[in-house]
This record gives C-alpha cells, structure tokens and sequence, in this order.
C-alpha cells in the first residue's frame, strides 16, 4: 500500500489534473453539501461535516430511467457499455464508502446483477477522507468500521495539517494517483506517524455505540412483542431515515406517459411509508408505523446478517441527526439488547 504526501495548497491543483475524469466532489447548496458533477476546483467544498445525503445517489439515482418506449417500437434501453468517461468521487466519506459493499451484495452479485447499477459502480473511483471529527451521533466502530476506514475506497486522503498523506488501496486508486504523480512526494515517517495519531484520535471521539452480537437472535424472539409500537410512537413515517441512509435502496417502479412516448423509471422508496406493503387489493400487511419500524430494524440487523454476513447499517448517524421527531436508532438498538 503506496502512502504519499499532498500538500494542501495543491489540492484543488490534483483536482484540475482529475478533471480527465467525470469528477464528483461536496458542492456547498445553502447550509449543505452534496456530491455533484464539477468542472471547477474552485466549486468544490472539501467538507464532511454537512453531508445529509451519501454518495449512494451517484450509483443508485434518486430517479433513473431503466428504458423509454413508445407506441411504433421496441423499448429503448440506456447504453450501458461503458463508453461514458471513468467517473471520480472526492471527498467521501468511510462510513458511506462501505456502505457501498452492503448495497453491492443486492445490487451487483454475480448471480443476477443489477446492470444499471453495476455499469456506474465498475466505472467509478472513490477517493476518501479521514474523518477527523465523527459526528456526535456516530457509532461506526459498533459495525465493525472506523473514522478511518479503507473499506470500499480506492484512495485515502488524510488531512495531517499542511499537507494530506495519500494511501493507494486498489489497482483504480493507483490509475488517478499516476495521473496526477507530479503533486505527490513519498509521505515522510513524520507524516505517516500524525496519519495514525489522527486515526487513533478519531476512534476515541465516536461516542455512541451499540452491541450487534447476537442481534439476530435476540429479535427471533421479539416479533410479536410491544416494544415496536413503543419505539414507533414518535414516528411520523416520513422516510427521512432512509432517504438518508447510506445503505437503504427501497425503490419503486414507475411508467410515465407523455403524448404517445413515455418512459420506465426507477425511483426511491421507502419501507416507512405506508403505500410500500400496500397490495392492490387494500390489504396491508405492515398496515402501522410500529410494523414497518420492526421490519427497517429487523431488515438491518437480522435479515441482511444472515443473508450477507454484515449488518445493513455503517452507523453513520444521520437517520438520527435528521429525525424530526427525535427517533434514535442506537437508543432503540439498546432497548431490544435489554429484553
């Protein structure tokens, strides 16, 4: 694992030699960041600390069309051949990176993957930052990562003070750090020392937390017990959760006509809301919010960990940041281990 040296007054420099790329990076809107499109440095906003939505967005589309159609043809379906340009995300971070690896287990395994998805995540570098400074409702060492995790990054920015050691992760990270090999010099033993005084740092600041082990089995046993219609009273079902959330991809279909052409998109869902479960014929099986609050909490910590080996949830802390009715996910987490 190569580690370099960046120093920091040419960052936005590394960025132009990236624009070779189809770069992404945090772009202030109002009091916000959000990863966009960029063609100028200059508009990137090098900030982990306002990022309400994840990069999720640039892989799973908020709003996709999946094929257009019309009333003479045959459907017309998306070039997904890989003609577009390699895509770059700066500014990432881990918690959201590995979040990627969960989403990755539904979306792009070998058996039956999804191609929309798999085109744009083949086609796409993720440059990291150390996060520094976790949120005050951060708990991703309960899930098996940290501030400084590596999983799913190609690259890993650290910002030790005047200047950023760079680590080399993946065959796609080397690709964009040879592109811009002019900027980095060898990190010094100094700088890799302050990368993992900072990391070790950053450990010690995640101040929430929550026991995972033995989860699944702890809710085999709660289905039918009270304690979700106790959580769920503050719930307004609103799907900021999992609009949010990293690792939520709840969609649904839709078919859009206009004037004899029309389109089938793909947007997001959410297993909060009441039309989710609902079936053509009125019956409802999640027909509450304590039901669906069940089945969010019973989808993150039982289902995907005995699917896919790895709970469904980075601990990022925004679906609880977000809440506006101050639903907490590591306190409800506490409530079922107590039972």
């Amino acid at each position: 694992m190569e580690k370099y040296s960046l120093k920091k007054e040419n960052l936005k420099e590394l960025l132009k030699t990236w624009t070779g790329f189809e770069l992404f990076a945090p772009v202030r809107r109002a009091e916000v960041t959000a990863f966009e499109p960029i063609s100028d440095p200059e508009s990137a906003a090098i900030d982990l600390e306002h990022q309400p939505l994840p990069a999720k967005k640039l892989m799973l589309p908020q709003t996709e069309t999946l094929f257009s159609f019309d009333k003479k043809g045959t459907p017309k379906e998306p070039d997904l051949r890989g003609t577009q340009k390699k895509r770059l995300v700066f500014g990432v971070r881990p918690c959201d990176a590995r979040a990627f690896g969960i989403i990755d287990a539904v979306f792009d395994e070998k058996d039956c993957p999804d191609p929309y998805y798999a085109a744009k995540r083949k086609n796409t570098i993720l440059a990291g930052l150390v996060c520094s400074k976790p949120f005050a409702n951060c708990f991703c060492t309960s899930l098996g990562g940290s501030p400084s995790s590596s999983d799913g990054l190609d690259l890993l920015f650290c910002d030790c003070g005047g200047s950023y050691v760079v680590e080399v992760l993946t065959e796609a990270g080397a690709e964009a750090a040879k592109v811009a090999e002019p900027l980095f010099a060898a990190a010094s033993q100094e700088e890799v020392a302050e990368r993992e005084r900072i990391a070790a740092e950053a450990v010690k600041r995640v101040r929430r937390s929550s026991r995972i082990e033995g989860l699944p089995q702890k809710l085999e046993s709660l289905f039918e017990s009270p304690v979700w219609a106790e959580m769920a009273q503050r719930c307004l079902s609103c799907g900021v959760c999992t609009f949010t959330c990293p690792t939520c991809y709840c969609f649904d279909i839709q078919d859009e006509k206009i004037k004899g052409k029309g389109k089938r998109i793909r947007v997001w869902d959410s297993c909060m809301f009441g039309e989710y479960t609902l079936h053509a014929s009125g019956h409802n099986p999640r027909p509450t919010r304590a039901e669906r609050l069940r089945n969010r909490m019973y989808h993150k910590f039982k289902y995907q960990l005995e699917r896919h080996g790895i709970a469904g949830c980075v601990g990022c802390g925004r679906c609880i940041t977000l809440c506006p009715a101050g639903e907490d996910l590591v306190e409800n987490l506490r409530r079922v281990e107590s039972l």
